[in-house]
């Protein structure tokens, strides 16, 4: 498909000369839906593969751009204070771990959703080192598994496990890496953990996620020595994520081909009937053009992959 062609161009990390044709129209919609566009305008403005594109098409990408690198450095300074203040361990998830270890940049990657993983028996003292700080707990979630907080100006949620709701999940923390530019407790996931903790957030929206955290997963794949294969399924299995594993996995393979070995080496078993019922949800969520779903496709998608 032309369409993915030049996704598959405008978000590599060396991009290609030239862009391959596409709807320009459609590519720029797709690339904003899909928190695509930062890294998009980064290289139609700095490498080869912009020449000749139209002007019109790289303003609106760059003022995304733009606006991305603000948000991303203000979030990051406003919820550093209650990072800092923190008394006990915090592992960060999602985009907030991916900017600061599988992109180059700052601006690759949208944050989106701020989201933290904070032991059972360490969210109050967390949560009054983060009223110190200035934020307030807005809202008890995930059957008391989470919460979120905020302060007017920036929102970050916390979580005991790999999703929100999940139940506690020593080995997230236990094999987690120190991530001292946020904070002297802070860590990030080990990358089996921050690759499960992505398919999870992917399955809670029923595998129709946005192609920056397929990006993520891609990246992870890349990372030297190549992850654990053996820890990812048997954790995967334990936690409840195989279907949701099989559907990331298969999704990253059909979007990013490049690493579609390393994503076969990683997929799990699956009965005949779960396999069916994933490969469907697999294929109504491959085309990155289709920006809209029927409706009750995304909360039946849901049912087939998130943890039972």
């Amino acid at each position: 498909m032309p369409l993915s062609e030049a996704i598959r161009a405008l978000s590599a990390f060396e991009p290609p000369a030239a862009l391959p044709p596409a709807d320009l129209a459609l590519l720029a919609e797709v690339l904003e839906a899909n928190g695509l566009a930062p890294i998009a305008s980064y290289h139609l403005e700095t490498c080869a593969l912009g020449a000749g594109v139209p002007a019109q098409f790289r303003e609106k990408l760059l003022a995304l751009y733009q606006g991305v690198v603000n948000d991303n450095v203000y979030r990051v300074m406003t919820l550093r204070g209650a990072l800092r203040a923190s008394p006990v361990p915090v592992v960060v998830l999602g985009g907030l771990a991916a900017v600061d270890w599988l992109y180059p940049h700052l601006a690759f990657r949208p944050l989106g959703d701020l989201r933290l993983a904070v032991r059972g028996e360490d969210g109050a003292p967390f949560a009054d080192a983060a009223r110190g700080a200035g934020f307030r707990v807005e809202a008890v979630a995930g059957g008391g598994h989470g919460a979120a907080f905020g302060d007017d100006r920036v929102r970050f949620t916390i979580q005991e496990g790999l999703w929100h709701g999940a139940p506690p999940d020593a080995p997230l923390f236990d094999r987690a890496t120190p991530l001292p530019v946020l904070g002297p407790r802070v860590m990030r996931p080990s990358a089996e953990d921050m690759l499960l903790a992505t398919v999870a957030e992917q399955a809670e929206q029923g595998l129709y996620a946005p192609l920056v955290t397929f990006v993520d997963l891609r990246e992870l794949l890349r990372l030297e020595p190549p992850l654990d294969s053996r820890y990812v399924k048997d954790r995967a299995a334990a936690a409840g994520l195989s279907r949701a594993l099989h559907g990331s996995l298969s999704l990253l393979a059909l979007h990013f081909p490049e690493v579609a070995a390393r994503a076969v080496g990683l997929l799990p078993s699956l009965s005949a009937p779960e396999r069916a019922a994933v490969d469907a949800v697999v294929r109504s969520a491959a085309d990155p053009a289709r920006l809209s779903h029927l409706r009750g496709a995304q909360a039946a998608a849901r049912l087939a992959v998130l943890p039972r």
